[in-house]
């Protein structure tokens, strides 16, 4: 009925078309071939998927934020009015200069041990010797003797003063807490909270850790699942991704009011150069499985009857059992699927 249609009606046309140019003295006349006509709507093909075989991988979305790390005070009892300070996002390294009270240079010794006493070369021995043993000579200033057992002499005050020398300072060959700054690392100064003139003694700046991590909230739902040496995927703002790996995973409150943060370790810090500060997205794996047959969960059929099946292009119908389940896709099994099959898909 609709070619019928169609057809009478361009015959039609053709007619009155024909009658105007006879009274037109031969108008010129223009028909569209019937080969032109709009083609009749066809069904639309169903959308098809590919049963694949390999690895799937469940993973949790963790959000955070690259840093340097929790920032911790750092104390001086220098004597004396501020004269320089450091900048923030400067470097604070064993021998470096962390401040200037009176024109005088109070340099970082690196030690998990304070400077609690004033050490010179009677014949001194302890924690606090070994650590300032340690430092002298890793700034080359003498090397002959294990720091674990070390005890004061002539050597160590020689070693003192050559070390005060190259700083600008008296050669007293004695070191006390007000000389120095004892940091547990190399330190990077996140803020700088006194200024220039202000007295000496007391927290003149902040610090953190010289490499980038990123802190992270975990949902409470991946708290149970994500745990120290877990392998991370981090997201950067600029569409690149770098490696990580969970470091800490740690929880504060309690029920309800429980949070649960991770510190990620970043593999490749020269891919962050230059970024300080960023909102990231974190990945982390939860589960895996290994060479495993995988469609989209859109294939899936639920059986009236209870369970799943993928319809093949005939329309058959196959039952499948189903595993994990990540990333809108799912594993399956299940007898006549296999790797390169085509499936009907929902989209």
């Amino acid at each position: 009925m609709i070619r019928l249609r169609r057809r009478t009606a361009l015959v039609s046309t053709l007619a009155i078309c024909l009658a105007l140019a006879a009274g037109a003295g031969g108008a010129f006349l223009l028909l569209r071939p019937a080969d032109d006509a709009a083609p009749a709507e066809e069904t639309a093909k169903p959308a098809t998927a590919i049963v694949e075989r390999g690895e799937l991988v469940q993973t949790a979305r963790l959000d955070g934020a690259v840093g340097f790390g929790a920032a911790v005070p750092v104390t001086t009892k220098a004597d004396g009015i501020i004269t320089w300070l450091p900048d923030v996002g400067g470097q604070l390294d064993r021998g470096s200069v962390a401040l200037r009270a009176n024109e005088r240079a109070v340099p970082v010794l690196i030690g998990d041990v304070p400077l609690y006493r004033a050490i010179d070369g009677s014949g001194m021995e302890g924690a606090d010797v070994s650590m300032v043993a340690s430092n002298l000579m890793e700034l080359g200033h003498f090397s002959h003797s294990d720091p674990a057992t070390f005890e004061t002499g002539g050597w160590f005050r020689e070693a003192v003063r050559d070390w005060q020398e190259s700083l600008g300072l008296e050669r007293t060959g004695t070191l006390g807490p007000a000389d120095v700054i004892v940091l547990s690392a190399p330190s990077r100064v996140s803020a700088v909270t006194a200024h220039l003139g202000d007295g000496a003694g007391g927290q003149p700046f902040t610090v953190t850790g010289t490499t980038r991590v990123v802190e992270a909230s975990v949902p409470a739902q991946d708290a149970g699942v994500i745990g120290t040496g877990a392998k991370a995927t981090i997201e950067l703002p600029d569409g690149r991704t770098v490696d990580g790996s969970i470091v800490t995973v740690t929880t504060t409150g309690e029920g309800t009011e429980a949070k649960v943060r991770a510190i990620v370790a970043i593999d490749d810090q020269a891919a962050l150069n230059g970024v300080d500060a960023a909102a990231v997205t974190v990945r982390v794996v939860t589960r895996s499985v290994p060479d495993v047959l995988i469609v989209p969960v859109a294939a899936l059929v639920a059986l009236a009857e209870g369970g799943y099946a993928l319809q093949d292009e005939g329309g058959g119908l196959h039952g499948v059992e189903i595993g994990l389940i990540a990333d809108d896709r799912v594993e399956v099994s299940g007898t006549g699927i296999d790797s390169g099959m085509t499936v009907v898909s929902a989209r």
